[in-house]
């Protein structure tokens, strides 16, 4: 092999070294832009996390408080007050003040 043809295939060498180094280059600038665009979502997912955690506990309170304001109103010994036979919610279902069975009507097509 001549001195020409081993500088040529020298100078091939390093360009396609040269076209590999900057091929690495853009991959690694647009790797880097994918992990901070993660990272951010990872931060607004952490922030949301926080936030209905947060909310959680709101409400687990407001639930807790509930329960024993119900607690304290002693309503263990109501037996069956309040509650109705299926023939008792077929009556009240069916109940008009005629007697017809027709739905009363409402207020909400008339002009006062």
């Amino acid at each position: 092999m001549s001195l020409i043809e081993s500088s040529r295939l020298l100078e091939e060498r390093v360009r396609k070294a040269i076209a590999l180094i900057n091929k690495l280059r853009a991959d690694n600038s647009e790797l880097t832009e994918r992990l901070q665009l993660v990272n951010n979502h990872n931060e607004e997912l952490q922030e949301l996390l926080n936030k209905t955690s947060a909310d959680t506990a709101v409400i687990e309170a407001a639930i807790s408080s509930a329960l024993e304001s119900l607690d304290s109103l002693d309503l263990d010994d109501l037996g069956d007050f309040g509650t109705l036979d299926s023939g008792e919610l077929a009556e009240a279902e069916n109940f008009t003040l005629d007697g017809t069975g027709e739905d009363l009507d409402t207020f909400e097509d008339k002009d006062f």
